[in-house]
């Protein structure tokens, strides 16, 4: 199971579709992959820098709530195999 939240200008985290087409060069994604027990925190190469470091502070803030997950931040161009794979994404 994956959950997918997108970062605002306000800090908040708002659901959003865990899909390729949520992916945008403008947000800060975070991707909970409950199977992996991984958090992705996506960013994008336009996104605003207070997005970005608010993105980190939740990240970080979600693994207080589940401990055993691992934090992978991504850049967007340099997405690893396991997140092109986990959206759907041809892998590069």
């Amino acid at each position: 199971m994956v959950e997918a939240f997108e970062i605002d200008s306000d800090a908040k985290m708002t659901e959003t579709d865990p899909s390729a087409s949520t992916i945008d060069t403008e947000k800060v994604l975070v991707f909970i992959d409950h199977k992996e027990k991984v958090i992705y925190l996506w960013r994008g190469a336009k996104a605003q820098l207070f997005k970005k470091l608010m993105g980190t502070r939740i990240a970080a803030k979600l693994s207080h709530k589940y401990p055993k997950y691992r934090i992978r931040p991504i850049t967007e161009g340099s997405e690893p195999a396991a997140f092109l794979d986990l959206m759907g994404l041809p892998r590069k």
